[in-house]
């Protein structure tokens, strides 16, 4: 009897295995877009530890505590002292900004002291919300980016990486800062902004993505008291939120206008039917936002922080002054700037697809917007730390329009460029990503001073400390009298830093 053969085809046996090796190689490449993850994260985390070292703002003390004319704020949340009273004081529509602040800086270090003791523990509740307001801004700006071309994990964490190098901690932090390096500033600017991103995701869903979804009937229950919170929330957003609120309307008229375009009837027809075919939920939301937002700019005409002997043409002059020292000082914004339209001058004159052509309108829209932005920005007063108008955090929502358009373009020309051009593209890319990233480094021991002071005062027996360091305590500048440093004192001891209420100097 003949032996059984063990295989009618031995070379089988060898084939086997590499067909194995080469899926499990396939599987591997269509999940290796989670690697990105990996750096988004680590830069994240570095940014954690450049928050957590950078000392305490000068202001924040005295919105915490706080003094006596800002209880007036949390007291009238609507400012309605302003609108039946006719009274001025500091900041009247900004209520959210001053109990968000108020709220966190009074809670959180107190909770964090079972895990840390209590100087950390005021660093880190600044590190922490830093750093979760920064992750939110990147990842809705990459949602808003990858949603704008073909909405997927890979394509939303290529925009997250696009984006993430602009969020300058150090390095261009004084040109295009958006989480500013004082926590009260933070709240006061970056957050809000954060929060509108969120009010118009359900229209932007709507109207400008791939897969247009309706706005749902939870979203137009909770869309009004979302704009309440917006109009008296942070310095900028009135004004932004009623810009953009205006070029919607403007916008979705203006579509329903060309739609009829062809037609034989008069403008004035065209124009009203084309104002009785908008959408009238979404119309109502824009417009009770925008009058929310003209109330919360009329009661913040009587903000005393405000009143200023400059006239309004004084105020244009300084503005055109300011536009080359801020927005060419360095290469920070410019470089931003001519990448962008380098971007959209692509889009638009080399590919004539439907996303090259809504993406074109996209960013003419949004230039005029930003053009129209900064020539409103006198008409908000004067403050002597702005000598020029322009500064970082009154132009974050020009910074944000910028990193968006610059990332959705770069996403659309990744997904177009034949290989040649892409190769070249990427590496393009890679050399501005890794430009802005090198940048961003932090003195880590830059508050050790601070720090050191503060364990001073801890533990020193005396009511009144004398210090020897020559750095600032919770304060724009030293404190040599003690009795400027009253607030501190009281401050330090509610976070139980101190076991009583002390003064220092230096």
């Amino acid at each position: 009897m003949s032996e059984p053969s063990l295989s009618a085809n031995p070379s089988s046996i060898s084939e086997a295995p590499a067909a194995k090796t080469a899926s499990l190689w396939q599987q591997f490449l269509r999940s290796a877009h989670w690697l990105l993850l990996l750096p988004l994260l680590l830069d994240l985390g570095y940014s954690y530890v450049q928050h957590l070292n950078v000392p305490h703002d000068g202001d924040m003390v005295a919105h915490v505590l706080p003094r006596p004319w800002y209880t007036l704020i949390l007291d009238d949340p609507l400012g309605l002292k302003v609108l039946l009273q006719n009274q001025y004081y500091s900041s009247p529509n900004r209520y959210f900004a001053f109990a968000t602040l108020y709220q966190y800086m009074h809670n959180v270090p107190l909770w964090l002291q079972a895990f840390v003791d209590p100087i950390y523990s005021t660093y880190m509740a600044c590190a922490i919300a830093k750093t979760i307001i920064q992750a939110a801004l990147i990842s809705l700006l990459a949602y808003y980016a990858g949603e704008r071309v073909s909405l997927s994990a890979k394509v939303f964490l290529i925009a997250a990486l696009l984006a993430t190098p602009f969020f300058q901690t150090a390095g261009f932090h004084e040109e295009i800062g958006i989480i500013d390096r004082s926590i009260t500033y933070t709240i006061f600017y970056a957050l809000p902004l954060a929060l509108l991103l969120v009010y118009f995701l359900p229209f932007y869903r709507r109207f400008f993505a791939q897969a247009q979804k309706q706005v749902s009937v939870i979203w137009h229950i909770i869309l009004p008291a979302f704009a309440v919170v917006l109009a008296l929330n942070g310095p900028l957003i009135p004004a932004v939120a009623g810009l953009m609120s205006g070029a919607m309307l403007l916008y979705l008229w203006q579509r329903n206008y060309s739609q009829r375009s062809n037609s034989s009837e008069t403008f004035v027809i065209k124009a009203w039917s084309a104002i009785r075919n908008l959408p009238w939920g979404v119309t109502a939301q824009f417009c009770f936002l925008i009058l929310v937002c003209a109330y919360s700019l009329y009661i913040g005409t009587h903000n005393s922080e405000n009143i200023t002997t400059y006239t309004l043409a004084q105020r244009y002059e300084k503005l055109w002054l300011g536009i080359p020292i801020m927005l060419g000082g360095s290469w920070a914004f410019p470089l931003l700037f001519f990448a962008t339209l380098f971007n959209v001058a692509v889009v638009a004159f080399g590919f004539k697809d439907e996303k090259a052509k809504a993406l074109r309108k996209t960013a003419l829209w949004l230039l005029a917007l930003a053009a129209l932005y900064l020539a409103l920005l006198p008409l908000g007063g004067y403050r002597d730390v702005r000598p020029y108008i322009l500064r970082r955090d009154t132009i974050i929502p020009v910074t944000l329009c910028f990193i968006y358009l610059f990332s959705t373009t770069s996403i659309y020309l990744l997904s177009r460029f034949a290989n040649g051009y892409k190769y070249a593209y990427i590496a393009a890319l890679a050399a501005l990503v890794w430009f802005y990233s090198a940048t961003d480094r932090s003195n880590l021991r830059e508050n050790n001073c601070e720090v050191a002071a503060l364990q001073t005062i801890a533990q020193s027996k005396e009511k009144v400390v004398h210090l020897e360091s020559d750095c600032s305590i919770m304060n724009w500048g030293t404190i040599t009298d003690s009795k400027y440093s009253e607030e501190q004192g009281k401050m330090l001891h509610y976070w139980r830093i101190t076991k009583e209420e002390k003064r220092f100097y230096h």
